[in-house]
């Protein structure tokens, strides 16, 4: 009997490890959205094109996706606990963000999401 309570409590630990590092994961998926809205690269290898492109898309994943599927920005908000209009309302007053928006005319109408 002893064992299987062990085994239980190594469970528990195995399972809070897992959605520790599951955060951990979405964390860092998120702040590199936030890098590449913001026009950020890691590369400077890639055109400005190029950098323009993943700055749209990560602009439309954070403001005009409205899907609720496990990978989307409303999702990932939800499983950190953040509201994601208020997330999406205080990255609209970022300055690279508001000219990204700007620029790529993805302000129009202010999509929240």
């Amino acid at each position: 009997m002893r064992r299987i309570g062990s085994w239980g409590i190594l469970a528990d630990c195995a399972v809070r490890e897992v959605a520790q590092r599951s955060k951990r994961l979405w964390i860092a998926v998120l702040h590199q959205a936030i890098e590449d809205a913001k026009g950020n690269t890691r590369s400077a290898e890639k055109s400005a094109s190029t950098v323009e492109g993943v700055q749209r898309d990560a602009l439309i994943w954070i403001f005009h996706d409205q899907s609720t599927a496990g990978n989307s920005f409303h999702a990932i908000c939800d499983l950190l606990d953040l509201d994601p209009d208020q997330a999406r309302q205080g990255l609209r007053r970022v300055p690279a963000i508001r000219r990204g928006l700007h620029r790529t005319r993805l302000d129009v109408g202010q999509g929240e999401g």
